[in-house]
């Protein structure tokens, strides 16, 4: 029994010692993570990083999830890439790259198996006022070849660097082949259509969502995020998300104190005038 209770012992430990198989969540699961691309053109190399959200954490319109509220005034989030499991990807993507020529968009995606009508869809940063929508065939080829760079990332030759498989919040680099998200993303859209999705480090951009239609040639529902939703990534390699924030309004006895107040004062300056 003794000999059984320390083997069970013994087996816990390296259970807990194992890490975590963590790998990058795929558009063909139904439910993406949430993926922010740095690259820097000139320079040809690019880094990918998991940033511990999915699709239906943002997601505001849509069959497969509830509304998120996500564009809710007040909210804001941050991912510090300089730290934790990031950083030794950050740092090898810096090696390579010019900090100035940086560029970065933020994607998440369903490309759920069902055929319905709102099933589908994709999350992006937007360098636009207005959403430029596509039909049902386009925007399937953007989910299919965003999984393929999802793919492409952790396995191709091009990979200089990936954690991905061994941490919650993991990262790659690439600076070749399939790697690097600049394949991804030609012309700077989600793979060469739609609205132009990237934008320049220290850039705020505008965050969208579009979901599929009931047909192959039809256009499903699309939407600008509200309250000015927007991501930011600093060039201290700090990512940031947020909306306008609350305004808060006065409580009914503050305004009596205010209009109390006001009205004292016109007392007195009458009284000063008498």
């Amino acid at each position: 029994m003794k000999f059984q209770l320390k083997a069970l012992a013994a087996a816990m430990v390296l259970a807990a010692a194992v890490p975590a198989q963590a790998a990058i969540d795929f558009a063909s699961t139904g439910n993406s993570s949430l993926s922010l691309a740095v690259f820097d053109s000139v320079n040809n190399v690019s880094a990918l990083f998991d940033l511990g959200k999915s699709y239906s954490d943002f997601s505001v319109i849509g069959s497969s999830f509830a509304d998120s509220n996500i564009d809710a005034l007040g909210t804001n989030l941050s991912w510090n890439l300089t730290g934790g499991d990031y950083s030794t990807a950050w740092n090898t993507f810096l090696s390579s790259a010019n900090i100035a020529n940086l560029q970065f968009a933020v994607i998440a995606a369903d490309n759920n198996a069902g055929t319905a009508a709102g099933n589908k869809g994709i999350i992006s940063t937007l360098n636009a006022e207005t959403v430029t929508s596509v039909n049902n065939l386009v925007l399937l080829a953007q989910l299919a070849a965003w999984d393929s760079y999802l793919a492409a990332g952790q396995t191709d030759n091009g990979t200089i660097y990936q954690n991905h498989l061994l941490v919650d919040n993991g990262a790659s680099v690439g600076n070749s082949g399939k790697a690097n998200t600049l394949v991804y993303f030609g012309q700077n859209k989600n793979n060469a259509a739609g609205g132009v999705s990237v934008g320049n480090i220290g850039q705020s951009l505008a965050v969208y969502q579009q979901v599929s239609g009931p047909s192959t040639t039809s256009t499903g529902a699309f939407t600008l995020f509200g309250n000015n939703a927007t991501f930011t990534l600093g060039t201290n390699g700090v990512l940031t998300y947020a909306t306008a924030p609350v305004v808060e309004v006065p409580e009914a006895d503050t305004w009596a104190m205010m209009m109390l107040g006001l009205g004292f004062m016109g007392f007195v300056a009458r009284r000063k005038q008498a």
